[in-house]
């Protein structure tokens, strides 16, 4: 819920020539995918690099398919961010970016999801969705956000690789941008 921080992503502001022309911080991130070796590997450690560095102060929402509840999370963020880093993570930081999480099971192609996820990030006016998860999967996740009516001020992450040749990411393209626009 957007109870539990009202914090922001940094926006980049790099290549921007002016303030007015930079997208409005992120106020919720949520990585659809969370429980996968992606997140596993990379996402905790950089979300707690982000964390140490005074970057990251939003609400982070995982949704993934596992019958994790949030605790779980956190304990896999915890091991995560030890075996990437080699290195127990520092408990006051660690514990800042964990009271930030929330996990939201269910299946991408079931419209309950997205309106599970509506009501946890409700008040969320600028979310960022990283889509960690298989290409094929990219435009039903989007259409379900679409659907529950999420993606208005929202912008998308998705992981690469987009396609396989330019002929599939070009058909990819052309079905995510039946629901959001390319600068989103």
């Amino acid at each position: 819920h957007m109870a539990r921080g009202t914090g922001t992503i940094a926006a980049p502001t790099a290549g921007r020539s002016t303030a007015e022309s930079s997208p409005p911080p992120a106020d919720v991130l949520v990585v659809f995918g969370i429980t996968g070796d992606l997140a596993k590997v990379m996402t905790f450690h950089s979300l707690y690099r982000l964390e140490s560095r005074g970057l990251l102060d939003c609400p982070i929402v995982g949704v993934a398919v596992d019958d994790w509840s949030d605790k779980d999370l956190r304990e896999h963020a915890r091991k995560a961010i030890e075996t990437s880093s080699g290195a127990k993570p520092d408990p006051k930081v660690f514990n800042r970016l964990a009271k930030r999480f929330s996990y939201v099971q269910g299946d991408f192609a079931d419209d309950e999801t997205y309106e599970r996820l509506a009501e946890e990030i409700k008040g969320a006016r600028n979310p960022v969705f990283y889509l960690e998860i298989p290409p094929s999967l990219f435009g039903m996740t989007i259409k379900g956000l679409a659907g529950a009516g999420l993606t208005k001020d929202a912008r998308v992450v998705v992981e690469k690789p987009f396609g396989h040749d330019l002929e599939s990411a070009r058909a990819l393209a052309e079905e995510i941008h039946q629901y959001i626009d390319e600068d989103q």
